[in-house]
């Protein structure tokens, strides 16, 4: 994979990589989370789903499908696109951005207590990690393989042969399960090597807890205190009339 490094000119570089495909790293997950999250609430709250169900359904395959682009571009195949492949590629071309001297630099600044830890050789790359992680990342393994037949057929681009004739078999594209499996990978694979170059991790996020849940909740409040409005409006109505006719 030497050959498919991208060409940086050295740490800086090589950080700007690292910051941005974090931002799909983070957020893939969190779009599938929703995806599901969205399933869940629409059948609870049906009732006010129902009053735009167009714009729900919309607001639904928006999400799910670029929570699964996003996690497509982390494991894109391409050689000139940033994602693992090419990150660890990139790795492998650039080891002395991971010697000791080089990593106890950069760390001081920030925590010059961890860094007179270091310890010499510690920040390395393993070679046979680093073998592994690229083959968890490559086509040839069954996940990865996966959503990189739904980037091509119904991703990134719509397949003519597969609308016009199914010849994929069930079963060839990722489920949702397997997706979130992705995501941990892609996790994984990533902080070991934001680790060893800069001392620190990318947190998994769970999105703010229960913002989902709220909007919900809120529709159904106002949807409610719209209906009560309603109602007292048609009965002050109704007392008017009723007394204008006593009259």
């Amino acid at each position: 994979m030497k050959n498919e490094a991208i060409p940086i000119s050295g740490e800086v570089d090589f950080a700007k990589l690292l910051e941005r495909l974090s931002d799909d790293i983070v957020t893939a997950p969190e779009l599938l989370r929703i995806d599901d999250q969205l399933s869940d609430y629409s059948e609870k709250y049906s009732d006010e789903v129902g009053q735009a169900a167009f714009f729900w359904d919309r607001v639904a395959i928006a999400v799910r499908e670029t929570g699964r682009s996003r996690l497509a571009r982390i494991y894109d195949q391409r050689e000139k696109a940033l994602s693992l492949r090419t990150l660890l590629a990139t790795i492998e071309a650039h080891e002395h951005l991971f010697d000791h001297e080089a990593v106890k630099k950069r760390v001081n600044p920030v925590n010059p207590s961890f860094a007179r830890r270091i310890i010499p050789g510690s920040h390395f790359p393993d070679p046979r990690t680093l073998n592994k992680d690229k083959a968890e990342v490559s086509c040839d393994d069954p996940l990865v393989k996966k959503l990189v037949l739904w980037r091509g057929n119904f991703g990134a681009h719509i397949s003519g042969k597969q609308t016009l004739k199914k010849t994929l078999p069930d079963g060839a594209l990722p489920t949702q399960e397997e997706a979130f499996k992705l995501c941990d990978r892609a996790f994984d694979i990533y902080n070991r090597y934001r680790s060893l170059f800069r001392a620190d991790f990318l947190v998994k996020t769970l999105g703010e807890e229960g913002s989902t849940g709220s909007v919900f909740r809120l529709l159904r409040a106002g949807l409610a205190a719209g209906r009560r409005d309603r109602i007292e409006a048609a009965q002050r109505l109704l007392k008017s009339m009723q007394s204008g006719s006593q009259a």
